[in-house]
């Protein structure tokens, strides 16, 4: 179950991810499914990146936003347990789960400074590509890349 202390990682490598211009862009390479979050969501993305707990991000969106506690934190639970069923993101078993010293919380405002209206953010999600991303050889590609020529064993020689 999923709380304030949570804390989850990026599901490497099977999910690859681009900020541009305040939009990101991830691709899960299992299914070919890519996702698009913008606005709140990137941001909350960015916060996963950086190793926040959940309520970390939950206190750091609240700081910025103009929004009831209540709307905030149910529109970003949601968006992390849909981030978790699309395999996003995984639970990051390698903290302790109330460790809160490696997340500094920089660029929280003052309360009562908010910047804007909160919007619950948004997991675009598009199939349209799933066949030709689940093609592409480059998901099998090893240390030597892509393409790789077999390399002769000894006995090949004989």
């Amino acid at each position: 179950m999923m709380t304030g202390l949570s804390r989850f990682v990026i599901n490497h490598p099977k999910v690859i991810h681009e900020t541009i211009e305040g939009e990101t862009v991830l691709v899960n390479l299992d299914s070919g499914t890519y996702y698009s979050l913008d606005g709140i969501g990137a941001e909350v993305w960015a916060l996963v990146e950086r190793g926040a707990p959940v309520g970390g991000i939950i206190e750091w969106v609240a700081s910025r936003y103009e929004g009831t506690r209540v709307d905030i934190e149910k529109a970003l639970f949601l968006l992390m347990e849909e981030l978790q069923r699309e395999a996003l993101i995984v639970t990051d078993e390698t903290r302790e789960s109330g460790d809160l010293a490696d997340y500094d919380g920089s660029g929280t405002v003052e309360a009562g400074l908010h910047t804007a209206t909160f919007v619950p953010p948004v997991l675009h999600k598009y199939t349209d590509m799933q066949d030709l991303l689940l093609l592409d050889p480059i998901h099998d590609v090893d240390e030597a890349g892509w393409p790789s020529h077999k390399t002769e064993s000894p006995r090949d020689e004989q």
